[in-house]
């Protein structure tokens, strides 16, 4: 029982602290835009990018992490085995930074003048701005295998309200740093590095008051990396195609666009990545659940949490994705206030969505896999679906820009969720899939469409409401296809008799 409540804790702890840094986000990215202006906004959009991009060098020891954490957290003599584990992937984590901060540094120059499209900023402060991303990154990347930890001591309680916390500082101190000090782009930049440093004390303290202090210093130890190596490089290999898969668009576009279109993109980018954010906080929570139900032989307890939590995001990730692509446009408007953006940016967004709605159901059998630790399939799939999608994303791009790249993810995330998840339900957990597809996905798809098409086809002039009106409007029509979709479905339809019964 107390576990049960411990995951509804921690789900809903993830979806608030979730909305709560996409709501702020949201809300405050438009006035960097207004305040920076659209190339230094595209400059944070690289960013962002190169973030990404340089979670390759993770090698997959985060999420290993936190699969030993899950794993290892019963016993006394399992943590002080965890704390073996950490300290030498800490020492690992610790000289890629350096390699990172590094790399970039040495870069800095050759992007600023060759890779982007710079019109109006200047090229040196740009260069400098690169240098401090680099810092960035790197502390960026030693929270990343904190926050791992804490995610498998499945303490999320504690990882959102910290999360919230930082977030609040970068950016509402960042909004009040470009508003009423400074526009500069380096002063914004230099400012989140300080953020960036005290997040990093801030969650390093944190971990190791989880783990049980021992007598002696414990060293980092190849011995403990031979033990989880092996998952970690199929993990670093699939991590690797992930952020091949999500990010070759950006990357491409960066070099394509000029720097204030890719500040537009940027908002693409900014909302679809909101989109997929919504399944990870049952993600999050889900993962290690289902990890330890195998490990105590629960098998059917584990399909049985799998096919909710698919069916949970299913209502509310269709509802979301559906109604940012019909209302696009509108719904740029409405957040940035500026036309000349939402209109470029309009249609192509609503390819994203789309894609990213199916993206959110994709993700789960990811999550069956890992519990098993089992990934060979996940590397096989992703590696030949990985190889058509740089392909089909080169020739988009460099043939129809954005627009192509948007219509290419979603033509590949539809086809990949017609014949993935049928393929891993048959090899770890045979005879779920029709079920699974008829009663956990497919109902609120298509409750989606139909609500959305009726509400389209209804002649509203959406342009001649004010941009509160014209959102809380917006906020509505997603409100309602929430509603039917959760009715639909059935788990969550049973859950909310139960409540009213009770």
């Amino acid at each position: 029982m107390s576990k049960t409540i411990s995951l509804k804790k921690n789900t809903i702890a993830n979806y608030i602290g979730q909305f709560y840094n996409m709501f702020i986000g949201i809300a405050i990215l438009p006035a960097y835009m207004i305040y920076l202006g659209a190339e230094a906004f595209g400059l944070i959009g690289f960013f962002t990018m190169l973030s990404a991009w340089m979670m390759l060098l993770d090698v997959g020891l985060s999420a290993t992490i936190s699969r030993q954490s899950a794993t290892l957290k019963h016993s006394f003599e399992q943590m002080i085995e965890f704390k073996h584990i950490l300290r030498s992937v800490e020492a690992i984590f610790i000289v890629i930074s350096l390699f990172i901060v590094l790399i970039v540094f040495i870069s800095d120059d050759w992007i600023a003048n060759n890779w982007l499209k710079i019109e109006a900023l200047d090229k040196n402060e740009v260069a400098y701005c690169i240098s401090l991303m680099g810092i960035m990154i790197a502390l960026k990347w030693m929270v990343g295998l904190y926050k791992g930890a804490i995610n498998g001591f499945e303490q999320q309680v504690w990882l959102n309200i910290y999360g919230v916390t930082i977030n609040s500082f970068k950016f509402i101190g960042g909004f009040i740093l470009v508003k009423y000090i400074s526009q500069d782009p380096s002063s914004y930049f230099e400012y989140q590095l300080i953020i960036g440093i005290i997040e990093l004390l801030v969650i390093h303290q944190k971990v190791y008051k989880v783990i049980p202090k021992t007598d002696s210093f414990i060293k980092p130890s190849i011995k403990y990396l031979k033990i989880i190596m092996p998952f970690a490089l199929a993990i670093a290999y699939t991590s690797g195609l992930w952020i091949v898969l999500t990010n070759i668009d950006k990357l491409l576009l960066s070099n394509l666009l000029p720097l204030k279109e890719y500040g537009y993109f940027s908002l693409i980018a900014v909302v679809i990545s909101g989109i997929t954010a919504l399944a990870g906080p049952i993600g999050m929570a889900v993962q290690p659940r289902l990890t330890s139900l195998l490990a105590q032989n629960k098998n059917d307890e584990m399909i049985s949490l799998y096919k909710k939590a698919t069916q949970f995001v299913s209502v509310i990730g269709f509802a979301v994705a559906g109604t940012v692509a019909v209302f696009s446009t509108e719904l740029l408007y409405a957040w940035t206030g500026d036309m000349e953006a939402s209109l470029w940016a309009g249609d192509i967004l609503f390819w994203y969505a789309l894609g990213n709605g199916l993206l959110m159901v994709l993700a789960f059998q990811y999550y069956l896999q890992f519990a098993y630790g089992n990934l060979k399939y996940h590397v096989w799939g992703n590696t030949i679906f990985g190889f058509i999608q740089v392909i089909a994303m080169v020739f988009a791009v460099y043939t129809y820009g954005a627009l192509g790249a948007g219509i290419t993810w979603f033509i590949l995330q539809a086809i990949f969720l017609l014949f993935w998840p049928w393929y891993i339900h048959s090899k770890f957990a045979p005879g779920i899939h029709k079920n699974w597809m008829m009663q956990d996905v497919l109902p609120m798809m298509v409750s989606t469409i139909v609500v959305l098409l009726a509400i389209k086809n209804i002649n509203i002039d959406f342009f001649s409401f004010g941009r509160v009106e014209l959102f809380l409007i917006l906020l509505s029509i997603g409100g309602v296809v929430l509603i039917i979709n959760s009715l639909v479905a059935s788990e969550v339809r049973n859950m909310i008799l139960k409540r009213i019964v009770k």
